[in-house]
């Protein structure tokens, strides 16, 4: 959040989400969100809270069988200059009604999504729960 907009970000400038990544080397949650959001979104965190994890198993692909625990987080953020380095190529600060459209869900995690916007006290237009994102 910045403010009262959420930033998204995107490779290009179709799909829209939010900024994350996977540990480097020893890092700790919270310095793989703040290294993220610095990285992806081109923003300084001010102020940051754990939502909680989410443990995902890859079912195809190169990963098959690996297992990824996200941390989920609730992070005040400062945007600075955008200046893209790595793979986003595109920021946006929207209301969350417009981020909530933008937002490209995949498939099945539309609860998972809303449950998340509901946690982090994202109060304009929050879907029901369970409900879609987007829809």
């Amino acid at each position: 959040m910045a403010g009262d907009r959420i930033v998204m970000v995107s490779p290009d400038g179709r799909r829209w989400g939010l900024p994350g990544g996977r540990p480097e080397r020893d890092e700790g949650w919270v310095d793989v969100m703040r290294r993220a959001v610095r990285e992806e979104a081109c923003a300084e965190v001010m102020d940051c809270r754990l939502l909680g994890f989410r443990r995902v198993v890859c079912v195809r692909g190169p990963e098959e069988g690996l297992v990824l625990v996200r941390s989920m987080w609730r992070a005040e953020v400062r945007p600075a200059v955008w200046d893209p380095r790595f793979e986003m190529t595109h920021r946006r600060l929207l209301p969350w009604e417009e981020a909530r459209r933008s937002l490209a869900v995949p498939e099945g995690l539309g609860p998972f999504y809303s449950r998340l916007f509901a946690e982090a006290a994202v109060r304009t237009g929050v879907p029901e729960q369970g409900q879609l994102p987007g829809s």
